[in-house]
């Protein structure tokens, strides 16, 4: 008598803020990396929703920076598994070369997910942030298509120092500011709610501070999830057809 398994139930895993590290055999890739190849596979989608890699100067310095990453990405899409990619504060110009390559989507940076019959607002999450107002100024120079197009054609080797500038600068710049004015702005999250009516759940990383809060509204209840980074363990989000759960995903023994 053959006995047949039952199908495991569908889920799409949610995560943020990995922060790949421009160094092979670093906790965090080697972590990752591990979760790519484990538990990726077994979900109908993976939703990345920004600041997948540490810094990303442009598709040619990046391909070979992180090239296992790019190599196992292409597995997974080729072999059926949705991958969806929201640009973070650290790696928003990814282009062409990046997404041939690995057969991920980029999607906007406020997308409407519609997942088990239930909408989802996928954000990354610095939008939110508007206390932080050097920050949110900082943001619109560099997401500007002209400023973009600029530094793009800069020679690589200043290209990677700049990088690493910014990198330094963005470490001494969240030690010195206070936490409150780095966090998410309740007008501001409200506002996207009532943009999107809809939905009652959203989902966001940036803030590096996993939670699940609820926020009581007229005739209604809303959902806020947090990711949290990979240092080098993660909170990842699961949803299912019973809704969202976090997972925490460990450093491999």
């Amino acid at each position: 008598m053959n006995l047949i398994s039952p199908k495991p139930s569908p889920y799409t895993l949610i995560v943020a803020d990995i922060h790949l590290q421009p160094v092979p055999h670093h906790p965090i890739n080697d972590t990752f990396l591990n979760f790519l190849q484990n538990e990726a596979p077994k979900a109908d989608a993976l939703y990345i929703l920004g600041d997948l890699f540490e810094m990303w100067v442009g598709d040619d310095i990046g391909l070979e920076i992180y090239a296992p990453f790019i190599s196992k990405f292409k597995q997974l899409t080729d072999n059926g598994l949705k991958i969806f990619l929201q640009y973070g504060n650290r790696d928003f110009l990814m282009r062409k070369a990046f997404c041939k390559a690995t057969g991920i989507k980029v999607i906007e940076d406020i997308t409407i997910a519609s997942l088990y019959d239930e909408p989802y607002i996928l954000i990354h999450g610095d939008s939110l942030c508007t206390d932080d107002i050097s920050y949110q100024r900082m943001r619109k120079i560099f997401r500007n298509p002209f400023v973009q197009w600029l530094f793009l054609h800069l020679s690589r080797k200043r290209r990677l120092n700049i990088g690493h500038k910014m990198r330094k600068n963005s470490k001494e710049y969240s030690q010195d500011k206070p936490q409150q004015i780095m966090d998410v702005n309740q007008q501001a999250l409200c506002e996207i709610f009532k943009r999107f009516p809809q939905a009652t759940h959203m989902i966001h990383g940036h803030t590096h501070r996993p939670a699940h809060h609820t926020i009581e509204a007229e005739h209604k209840t809303l959902h806020r999830w947090v990711l949290g980074d990979w240092r080098p363990q993660a909170e990842v989000i699961k949803i299912d057809h019973s809704g969202p759960h976090f997972k925490t995903y460990p450093t491999p023994k």
